[in-house]
């Protein structure tokens, strides 16, 4: 996620995960990343680990439903009326704003019958946790996809739009499958993923190399994010750096932004203020950036002055940051991929953050638990939660 907090080549074969997220599977999902660091160099590497995917009905996620006990009737096999049940719930559970699904087992079946080849990142995701399965195994990789990566990693062809765009689209669900997790069961996901756009980057040329330069700072980006709960906190400064650098060269404010502003709170949380500081202006200098992210850069200010003990000039910026959320879009799906966290529920509790650091450890507690109830169910218990959950206990 984001600083609270934050494709395979359709990495997705990397999204796996179970019925609540459970430790076996995120195991699998590491050994996968592993072996695609391992396997992901060699020509053919689409093939040899995706396998085809059927262009008609996709067969793949049928038998992946029909190998799944009910739960409903044991010693049957989960229907499509049960299994769109349980998406739906996981969705909700999931969306930031906590909005009902719609999700039904027509929409499911047009998945099975491949009238629909691709859901959204949060279906994707839903279905591979429900089904602990991972999107190769569900048949959410195009075969095209694959192997035009496969030829760009070979070197056999330029590295393409599309490559790179498919990359990106797994990242988001890697994004949500962390705040279902921790960050160190989707690390080496990332760290194979940056592997393979490094690669992808030295063989762009054109108007795309600025695009992979891109994606892969903000890879370097995420993995500095993953560093910090890990408290590896080198390794956090090493990447978050050379993400920032990386957003230079390709030119790209989004990233650029998101990468210093991930630094501030790096040292923010090193009380390294003076460095977070001028890192945090950095990062809110371009306007334009996306307007959640804007949002968190004033907030992060208000508490670095409050920190630093400018307490009248950080009422004012907290005033600033509250304007700033009123302008935020109404469904967060109009935000960048790399920011859907930063929505409404989110912003109260960087509020009290600010209101701590001001003193105000009651009134602190009392706008955390608001945050907290707020909250889309799996954030109350993801592992960049935990620093909001202990502000609940200020006026205990």
């Amino acid at each position: 996620m984001s600083t609270d907090r934050g494709s395979t080549i359709n990495t997705p074969m990397l999204i796996s995960g179970p019925q609540g997220f459970g430790i076996g599977s995120m195991r699998r999902a590491s050994n996968l990343g592993d072996s695609l660091h391992r396997e992901g160099v060699r020509e053919g590497w689409g093939s040899c680990i995706l396998g085809p995917v059927s262009t008609s009905a996709n067969d793949r996620l049928r038998l992946a439903r029909e190998g799944m006990s009910s739960r409903l009737h044991p010693g049957t096999s989960m229907g499509r009326d049960e299994l769109a049940a349980l998406v739906r719930d996981w969705i909700t559970a999931n969306d930031p704003k906590g909005r009902l699904s719609a999700f039904d087992s027509n929409h499911l079946g047009k998945l099975e019958r491949g009238i629909v080849h691709r859901p959204s990142p949060i279906i994707r995701a839903a279905l591979c946790a429900t089904l602990d399965a991972n999107e190769s195994d569900l048949g959410f990789v195009s075969s095209k996809d694959a192997e035009r990566v496969s030829q760009a990693l070979s070197g056999h062809v330029h590295t393409d739009h599309k490559a790179l765009a498919a990359i990106a689209d797994v990242l988001a669900s890697v994004r949500r499958l962390e705040d279902a997790t921790s960050a160190a069961d989707v690390l080496s996901t990332v760290q194979a993923q940056r592997s393979m756009v490094t690669r992808l980057a030295d063989n762009a040329r054109g108007d795309v190399r600025p695009d992979a330069v891109g994606l892969l700072s903000e890879l370097e980006q995420y993995l500095g994010w993953l560093s910090i709960p890990l408290e590896r906190w080198d390794d956090s400064k090493r990447h978050l750096d050379r993400a920032s650098v990386l957003a230079l060269e390709a030119d790209d404010p989004e990233r650029l932004a998101m990468a210093l502003s991930f630094s501030a709170y790096r040292n923010l949380r090193r009380n390294d203020l003076r460095s977070a500081e001028a890192l945090n202006a950095a990062a809110g200098r371009d306007d334009r950036v996306n307007i959640g992210l804007r949002t968190y850069t004033e907030f992060q200010r208000a508490e670095l002055l409050a920190r630093d003990g400018v307490k009248r000039e950080a009422v004012k910026v907290l005033s600033d940051a509250d304007r700033l959320v009123n302008r935020l879009p109404e469904d967060s799906d109009e935000l960048p991929a790399s920011s859907y966290w930063y929505v409404p529920s989110f912003f109260e509790g960087q509020r009290a953050f600010v209101l701590h650091a001001l003193g105000d450890d009651k009134q602190a507690a009392r706008v955390a638990r608001d945050a907290i109830a707020a909250m889309p169910t799996s954030w109350r218990e993801s592992e960049w939660a935990e620093r909001r959950l202990k502000l609940t206990e200020l006026d205990g």
